[in-house]
């Protein structure tokens, strides 16, 4: 009886220490899910919590720490990636129990009371690091109401984060003083270290900081805290060994206490909606290159330094990586720093005249509508326009007569680009720039004319390049990538084919061959480059802005040099000075690869004057590319006996700039050259009528007969090139060829 009682008696209170056990469990089970889903008023405030962003450079390296609102620097870190000397430190210092308890440690608590009403003032506080990361997210009085606020807050917040979760925020958040939150920045802030980095001196030192800033912050660093922090670091580390040196706290005067590199693509990164929405929760880990981006800042600064002397006075450079089209490197000015100079401005997205560097884009559209590389097209001097009278020059102010496309495109010769986009249209080329991305042209609409050809509108740096862009893409526009991983929301494509994969091809390869140039820029052209690359520079025709441009297959990018003043350059304006930036640039960064050699065009030989197909009869012959079925016919300026028939509207420049006219000319289709359709012309009272005529020119079969208002005033053999006279009024002048009888007229107006 006795043994089965004591066999019993054990067993009952088994049974009854489980049931109280899974009572208790089944209550803290209900406890937690009552506080999960008890509406917390905070949580509104916890869910928009935002953290300084920190953008890196593609190797990792912060670029900048953004400030939130009155300067506060808050960087996140994730509890994994937090030293665990830090959290031990960080836990003995606050909160001993934070892993067993629910948010609110009772036993703390008891003692508390216990010690307050012994000592009759508060000694201990008993606030958990839950209720601390409570009372942060939402102050409450300092009452027992609001200290019953507070735990309870810290028992919801608990139950909703988890205990990782409230002393990952908490580690986070923590206040230091100096508009300083959390580990991360403190550690940055004070020693100019990652987290990551701190050693348990430095960890405990900043663990007492958050009980009074002002009093135990490093930067007023004293025996006290200096005390404390040792007692702290051996009491977390009982076996360890203190060395008893204080930390070495860096200067918070110092230049470099936040990163503060590549300002002005921080501040267009920043600006988009994206980046805006971000939280700072994950760092952005953009695409420069660090040491392409060190590279062309200290390049930009020097060039600009020695080309002081010629008025210039900043530069911008932008380059990207092409196969993705992501921003590797970006200087917005030669020094930010510098006010007299106006360094805050941003040569990348500040809208100038690009000269030349659009002429690439024109003969693409001629190449789509026909045209060929051998095509030949003048460079006379000729009128252009009708009221006001358009005549463009050359760089070097001299005419070459008939170019091929090759030559006018490698060479930059102007007359030959204005011929181009006369033949093809200004509206068709803007229309065309705009779909390429040089968005600044659609305001400017009303005000293009010819001289867009020679880059008289104002575009971007940023868009220049990224139109470069569409001679790496077989002809497709593929947007610039802020940063690696990008999405971009507002285009139903990321990539949009504007011209034949073809075209793209052949105006590369123009672009490459760099011994093309000759006819502007001698045999040691200012801006050839020692490695396989594109490469396009431009003037402004004000010149105050000159530009290059350049491409591998490994790095694509340009230069734009002047004044943000406006101001211009003093002497000959010199592409060279931003083209050797983009050279050097290309030949350390870019030269690793080649271009793929020409896959889809056809080699054809031809004479080097027509740009036709080669004959016997052909002195001078080079190779040729051709889009496949758009090779020309033979040769027929030169004949068997060595004579040269130019086209007839070479005459004025065989005349002007060669020793002999040639054997004669070929045979024109009626026109006239000169004036030009609704030309206005003045009289001169200080001059004799006699000696006020105008210049008629005009190519076409046989004889022509010439009529001012339906008054036949002379017959003379094609080409035409003699004067008529003067008279106020309005007029119509018309040339009638003898051969089919054609007529062809212009209006022309005499004040």
């Amino acid at each position: 009886m006795r043994v089965s009682s004591l066999v019993f008696f054990p067993l009952k209170t088994a049974r009854r220490v489980l049931v109280t056990g899974v009572g208790l469990a089944a209550a803290a089970w209900m406890l937690w899910g009552f506080l999960v889903i008890t509406p917390y008023a905070q949580q509104t405030a916890l869910d928009q919590l935002t953290f300084s962003l920190v953008i890196q450079d593609k190797s990792g390296n912060p670029l900048q720490v953004l400030p939130l609102k009155a300067g506060l620097r808050r960087v996140f870190r994730p509890l994994k990636q937090m030293p665990s000397s830090l959290v031990r430190i960080v836990l003995t210092a606050e909160d001993r129990g934070f892993w067993w308890h629910p948010g609110v440690d009772p036993l703390a608590l008891l003692r508390a009371v216990w010690q307050n009403a012994a000592h009759r003032e508060t000694v201990s506080g008993a606030s958990t690091l839950a209720m601390q990361l409570a009372r942060l997210l939402h102050p409450h009085a300092h009452n027992l109401a609001g200290k019953a606020a507070e735990a309870w807050e810290a028992l919801q917040l608990s139950a909703r984060l988890g205990r990782a979760g409230v002393l990952e925020l908490y580690l986070n958040l923590v206040p230091f003083g100096s508009n300083l939150e959390g580990f991360p920045a403190a550690a940055r802030a004070f020693y100019g270290k990652d987290v990551l980095e701190l050693t348990p001196n430095e960890a405990a030192e900043l663990a007492i900081v958050p009980r009074s800033p002002q009093t135990y912050s490093p930067w007023v660093f004293g025996t006290r805290s200096l005390t404390r922090a040792r007692e702290l670091v051996k009491s977390a580390f009982p076996d360890g060994a203190y060395d008893g040196k204080a930390p070495r706290v860096l200067d918070p005067a110092r230049s470099d206490l936040w990163p503060f590199r590549t300002p002005q693509y921080v501040q267009w990164l920043t600006s988009l909606p994206e980046v805006a929405r971000l939280n700072g929760r994950e760092p952005l880990r953009t695409g420069i290159d660090p040491a392409l981006q060190s590279y062309l800042e200290t390049l930009i600064f020097r060039t600009v330094d020695s080309a002081r002397p010629k008025r210039i006075s900043n530069a911008a450079g932008f380059f990207l990586e092409p196969k993705t089209m992501t921003i590797e490197a970006w200087v917005g000015s030669a020094n930010f720093f510098n006010v007299a100079d106006e360094g805050q401005n941003d040569g990348v997205t500040i809208a100038r005249q690009p000269g030349s560097t659009l002429k690439p884009f024109l003969y693409a559209m001629a190449l789509e509508q026909g045209f060929t590389a051998s095509t030949i097209l003048p460079d006379v001097p000729t009128d252009f326009g009708g009221e006001e009278v358009y005549t463009p020059a050359n760089f070097n102010d001299q005419f070459n007569g008939p170019v091929r496309l090759r030559q006018a495109l490698s060479s930059s010769l102007n007359v030959p680009a204005v011929y181009t986009l006369q033949r093809i249209g200004v509206r068709p080329f803007a229309d065309f720039l705009i779909s390429a991305g040089f968005t600044t042209l659609e305001s400017q609409r009303h005000e293009l004319g010819l001289g867009l050809a020679l880059g008289n509108a104002e575009v971007r740096l940023f868009d220049l390049v990224q139109a470069y862009g569409l001679f790496l893409h077989e002809g497709s526009w593929t947007p610039v990538l802020p940063f690696p991983g990008f999405k971009l929301p507002a285009l139903s494509k990321d990539r949009v084919r504007l011209i034949d994969p073809k075209v793209a091809e052949l105006v590369r390869n123009i672009l490459t061959r760099h011994p093309d140039r000759t006819l502007a820029y001698g045999s040691h052209g200012n801006d050839k480059i020692p490695l396989e690359g594109a490469m396009k520079t431009g003037t402004s025709n004000q010149f105050n802005n000159i530009w290059a441009i350049g491409f591998t297959p490994e790095l694509l990018g340009g230069v734009w040099m002047g004044n943000f003043s406006g101001n211009t350059i003093v002497g000959a304006a010199d592409s060279g000075y931003p083209a050797s930036i983009v050279s050097k640039t290309l030949e350390a960064f870019g030269s690793n690869e080649s271009f793929l050699p020409l896959r889809d065009l056809e080699r054809h030989r031809i004479c080097a004057v027509s740009g036709s197909e080669a004959t016997d009869n052909c002195p001078d012959t080079i190779d040729e590319w051709f889009i496949p079925g758009t090779a020309p016919g033979p040769c027929t300026w030169h004949g068997p006996a060595g004579e040269v028939h130019y086209p007839q509207e070479f005459q004025t420049w065989l005349e002007k700039y060669r020793y002999r006219r040639g054997s004669g000319y070929l045979a024109s289709r009626l026109a006239i050259l000169r004036p030009r359709q609704g030309a206005v012309f003045y009289d001169d009272p200080s001059a004799p009528r006699s000696a006020q005529q105008l210049a008629l020119e005009a190519i076409g079969p046989g004889q022509a007969e010439v009529r001012v208002d339906d008054r036949l005033i002379m017959t003379l053999p094609f080409p035409l090139r003699t004067w008529i006279p003067l008279t106020p009024g309005e007029h119509r002048l018309s040339v009638r060829e003898s051969v089919n009888g054609n007529e062809t007229s212009v209006e022309f107006v005499v004040h």
